[in-house]
């Protein structure tokens, strides 16, 4: 399968190709500058690229340049680097000689590649049975397993690793020996643990890492020895990396399980941990921990903050499911105590604020923050509630147009008339309105006319008087009748008025309250109709109990009022003495008989 080297390609290169099974060894006498190895290889790519292709789309020179390109990438330890120039053999018709290589050289490059990209089709066969004989197969299937952090599964080929590699170019052993160190320590393999140590002294920027001060902890605490545990732990910690980062939270998990420092001080370590390292699963296991400690410390609204921290960094790992199902237990829990009102109103508060954030957009999460508007509106503090409706409709609405949820009209209307009632209620009138300017999406006959009596009922505020009998409803009630009898009172149109008052007076018999009694007597008698006026000022002493009501009516059925027709002058005299009584009411409840 050997191929006769390329006289264009450094000497060193070429001869260290002649086995292939042997090409990502470390090629004696290879120990030039990067920059200058590589300068040499760009320089013969150049000349490759300017001859005639004797293959598809690039000549056989030109591949097995870039071939070298890649493994010198490799021999350095730049995976992501020497990945990226085997892209470029995508366009050329391999022999079958480059083809293993270019595999070989994807398999090393893929296993110490910082993205975690799976290995191509290439590389992974190179670990299947059809290479079995391959003397160095175990070595990349160890790499592979410390990688995933499978342990156990590299244990067995941890002896071979040690004993091969130094046949693997240094730049390359310097990347791959942290993971090597950290699966004998945790399998036990003290001997070989021992002898990847002593490997690490052989590279200058090993010998201080952070990876190395990390393990030499990981090797103390597991003999036994917190305090030097400790202190490698806190020299790792000092870099900013990843090995620094995993030092920093070993340290508390030393400090838990030996009952150095208590869960408040391990949580504040860990949620600034949080801030200091992102984005990979050593991240997701502080998270993870993190929520833990936050339910042990009794803080319920900490762990669903931290829940949703998880489903936010983390959205499609295996763990966000679980982080979700937790977290909507405690939100069910916390919701259920704050609008039964076993929860205090700030505290209720203070929790749907740190929550909502994170998981507006989760399935029934707006259940849950409509009970909070629900709870907050039913003690009064209408602008609280309103806001929260508002919020709960415009994010299910946003959710419906991305395609995250299905939301019904009805659905959308109700929130968006819960918002208005609640600013009515408050006295926000104008911001009501505005928030009723649109019409109703679902068309629900129920919801319309609920719409309606709002509207009215926000005109009567406003003193829209025209607007408000414009507005109707499929069956009024008590109160919009009200309303627009007020309506037609206040435009003096008393036909309309005694009209609306005497259909309110039928409905409520002997409960007619007595701001509408006053306002059907008076209609009554200045549309002319004496019979309603003598009827109710004979009548209604009996349906109420109030003094004002007793002095008019005393004087509307005084003898003098039993000649017929009423004289103009006693009448009007009474009738100005009702109405004066009519506006001196402030001290009589509204709806009080």
């Amino acid at each position: 399968m050997s191929e006769p080297p390329r006289p264009d390609l450094p000497q060193d290169v070429a001869e260290a190709w002649k086995t292939t099974a042997q090409m990502l060894y470390q090629v004696p006498g290879t120990d030039r500058p990067f920059i200058e190895e590589r300068r040499a290889i760009q320089n013969a790519l150049a000349r490759s690229l300017g001859k005639a292709s004797a293959q598809w789309g690039m000549s056989g020179e030109t591949a097995d340049t870039l071939l070298a390109m890649a493994r010198l990438n490799y021999r350095h330890g730049f995976g992501p680097e020497g990945l990226s120039v085997l892209e470029g053999l995508d366009r050329g018709n391999l022999s079958e000689t480059q083809e293993l290589r270019r595999a070989a050289l994807e398999l090393a490059l893929g296993l110490i590649d910082p993205r975690d990209r799976p290995l191509s089709d290439r590389a992974q066969r190179m670990l299947g049975p059809d290479y079995r004989s391959w003397p160095d197969q175990q070595v990349f299937l160890a790499l592979q397993s410390v990688r995933n952090n499978r342990f156990e599964a590299a244990a067995d080929y941890l002896p071979l690793v040690r004993d091969r590699l130094e046949r693997l170019p240094a730049g390359y052993a310097a990347v791959i020996l942290p993971g090597l160190l950290e699966a004998a320590i945790a399998t036990e393999q003290w001997q070989v643990a021992r002898d990847f140590a002593l490997e690490f002294r052989k590279h200058p920027a090993l010998r201080e890492s952070s990876a190395f001060r990390y393990l030499l902890g990981r090797a103390a605490e597991a003999g036994g020895d917190i305090l030097a545990a400790f202190d490698s732990y806190r020299l790792a910690g000092e870099q900013h990396d990843v090995h620094g980062h995993r030092a920093r939270t070993a340290i508390v998990a030393l400090g838990l399980r030996h009952d150095l420092i208590g869960i408040p001080e391990a949580r504040e370590l860990l949620q600034r941990e949080t801030h200091l390292w992102r984005g990979d699963a050593y991240a997701l296991s502080v998270l993870s921990d993190l929520a833990a400690l936050d339910r042990a410390d009794g803080d319920r609204v900490a762990a669903v903050h931290t829940y949703g921290a998880i489903l936010d960094r983390f959205p499609r790992d295996p763990a966000a499911a679980l982080a979700r199902q937790k977290a909507r237990a405690l939100i069910a829990e916390i919701y259920e105590e704050g609008a039964s009102g076993d929860l205090p109103l700030s505290a209720f508060l203070q929790a749907h604020r740190r929550i909502a954030p994170d998981f507006r957009f989760q399935a029934g999460f707006d259940v849950q923050a409509e009970r909070f508007a629900d709870r907050f509106l039913d003690v009064g503090s209408t602008l609280v509630a309103a806001q929260e409706y508002e919020a709960v409709h415009d994010h299910l609405a946003v959710g419906r147009d991305l395609g995250l949820s299905d939301v019904s009209d009805r659905r959308l209307d109700e929130l968006r008339l819960k918002q208005a009632e609640s600013l009515e209620l408050g006295g926000q009138y104008e911001e009501a309105l505005a928030a009723l300017r649109e019409p109703l999406a679902s068309g629900t006959a129920e919801l319309e006319d609920r719409r309606s009596q709002l509207l009215a009922q926000l005109y009567a505020d406003t003193g829209q008087t025209g607007a408000l009998l414009e507005t109707s409803v499929s069956a009024p009630d008590i109160p919009f009748l009200r309303l627009k009898a007020n309506a037609y009172f206040d435009r003096e149109d008393w036909a309309d008025a005694q009209a609306t008052f005497q259909t309110i007076w039928d409905e409520t018999g002997q409960e007619l309250p007595f701001e509408d009694a006053i306002r059907l007597l008076l209609s009554s008698y200045r549309n002319d109709d004496l019979t309603t006026t003598l009827a109710l000022s004979r009548e209604f002493p009996e349906l109420t109990g109030i003094p004002q009501w007793s002095a008019i009516a005393e004087g509307l059925v005084d003898p003098a009022a039993e000649l017929w027709p009423l004289r103009q002058d006693t009448a009007r005299e009474r009738m100005e003495s009702a109405s004066r009584t009519l506006e001196n009411l402030g001290t009589v409840q509204p709806g009080t008989n």
